[in-house]
């Protein structure tokens, strides 16, 4: 009865609630970084560029070119306006704004369009000066199709840890009741988790060996992008075998589990950059850590950045992983107590 309430009304009621934040598909609240081009650029100016841009994005700014590259690199923001000095300024004649994206942020290279035409219209008709706004791609460019293999890899690691994990566990449910009189439940969990960790070196060679015959520009054979993928695996991992150890090993748990799938294929933006659909959905994808997984992942595999860029998110990653592996001993013991 309660799997069948589960399927008939509260996990459509949730996939309906979900719906909100697709409210539109332009990417009206995407961050851009507003930086000036020296020193010598007023705070009016750019508060009259962040007033401007905040029409059709997210404006951030930062004090340095230096430090908005970085913020791009590391998609805090997709796209760098850099404002030239003068631009308020009657005796200015020509004044160039430089609009830079990531080439390897493919969803973003249209809209980049765009929004270049948007502002060169809009800072064209406010300001006194005659306006240009360049758009320059920086980094390497890369296709659709190759954007698109660390994302396809990435949702490979949730299918596994949010399916077949599950389906073992439930089907192995009366063994592992056994072993807690033989042996730890701990032990044979973890190995069960590490087992299946280790698992996921085989579709991330696949992926490796589809994207060298096909040629493309992408990276796999590293020990970071492969420990990203590990350790995203590991925490997912812990909060599926959680959910079957607290639900009983009971087909609910193996729902609850899917819908937990679909929820961070819904709200963690490992697709589209944040800011495409709502700005509801881009401060929850801020929050998830599979967001930056996702990040971390993508960039490394797809541009020529060095691990300690996101020294900060892997150490928020490790410690989110360790809560997770708490929750799941925690799990355990509550099992142990009710059997």
């Amino acid at each position: 009865m309660v799997t069948l309430l589960f399927l008939l009304l509260l996990l459509p009621g949730f996939f309906a609630l979900t719906t909100v934040v697709f409210e539109t598909v332009v990417p009206e609240d995407a961050p851009i970084a507003v930086v000036p081009e020296n020193e010598t650029v007023s705070e009016d100016g750019l508060t009259i560029i962040e007033g401007g841009a905040a029409t059709f994005s997210d404006p951030q700014r930062y004090e340095n070119k230096s430090a908005a590259m970085t913020a791009l690199r590391r998609e805090s923001v997709y796209a760098v306006l850099e404002v030239p000095p003068g631009i308020l300024d009657e005796n200015t004649e020509n004044a160039t704004f430089f609009l830079y994206i990531d080439g390897s942020m493919v969803p973003f290279k249209e809209p980049s369009k765009a929004i270049r035409s948007i502002m060169a219209f809009y800072l064209d008709r406010n300001l006194p000066a005659d306006i240009s706004v360049e758009r320059e791609v920086v980094g390497q460019q890369h296709t659709l199709s190759e954007y698109l293999v660390p994302v396809f890899l990435m949702g490979i690691v949730m299918l596994f840890a949010f399916t077949y994990l599950p389906y073992n566990l439930a089907r192995e449910a009366d063994v592992l009741e056994r072993l807690l009189v033989e042996t730890s439940m701990d032990a044979v969990v973890a190995t069960k988790i590490l087992y299946m960790t280790l698992l996921m070196l085989v579709p991330i060679s696949a992926f490796y060996g589809a994207a060298w015959h096909l040629g493309y520009t992408v990276t796999f054979l590293s020990l970071a992008v492969v420990g990203v993928f590990l350790l995203t695996f590991v925490y997912l991992s812990a909060i599926s075998a959680s959910i079957m150890i607290l639900s009983d090993f009971s087909t609910l748990g193996r729902f609850v589990n899917v819908a937990v799938m679909f929820a961070l294929l819904t709200f963690s933006s490992i697709v589209y950059p944040v800011g495409f659909f709502s700005p509801l959905r881009k401060e929850i994808a801020r929050q998830i850590p599979l967001h930056y997984s996702m990040i971390v992942a993508r960039s490394l595999t797809l541009k020529d950045l060095h691990v300690g860029l996101f020294a900060d998110w892997l150490l928020a990653l490790l410690g989110f992983t360790a809560v997770t592996v708490l929750l799941l001993k925690l799990s355990i013991e509550r099992y142990k107590r009710t059997i």
